[in-house]
């Protein structure tokens, strides 16, 4: 879940570095929205972090509620994860790579390919 936030930010830091375009904005003044500097940005995200700090001491059940959702959620994530491993092991085989594949009678020998020399080019032929 950490990761998830922590992505969400640095992604949003990012955007809030990538230059307005000048056509967008003229477009977005027309409709009396004003872009957003990025010390304002800054300002705001700090008051919103400050808020929040303080959100489960005004809002104990909500927190609670909130801790138990994260909780599902992550052991749901984890299922999920396993059902693709199981079935990706399936598809390819082991987790090691190496699937077992039946070569009927065959030996190592026989599936070994014999060696050739180089190729002529061409112009050696």
């Amino acid at each position: 879940m950490m990761f998830l936030i922590r992505t969400a930010f640095w992604l949003s830091v990012v955007i809030m570095l990538i230059p307005v375009d000048q056509d967008a904005a003229r477009q977005s003044r027309a409709g009396n929205e004003q872009p957003i500097g990025a010390l304002e940005a800054a300002s705001a995200a700090q008051e919103a972090l400050n808020d929040v700090s303080g959100f489960c001491g005004r809002n104990p059940a909500a927190c609670s509620i909130g801790e138990r959702v994260g909780t599902t959620f992550m052991l749901k994530a984890r299922t999920g994860a396993r059902i693709v491993s199981d079935f990706i092991d399936k598809q390819l085989g082991d987790a090691s790579g190496t699937a077992s594949v039946n070569h009927g009678t065959l030996n190592s020998s026989d599936l070994a390919t014999e060696w050739h020399g180089p190729a002529k080019a061409p112009q050696d032929i």
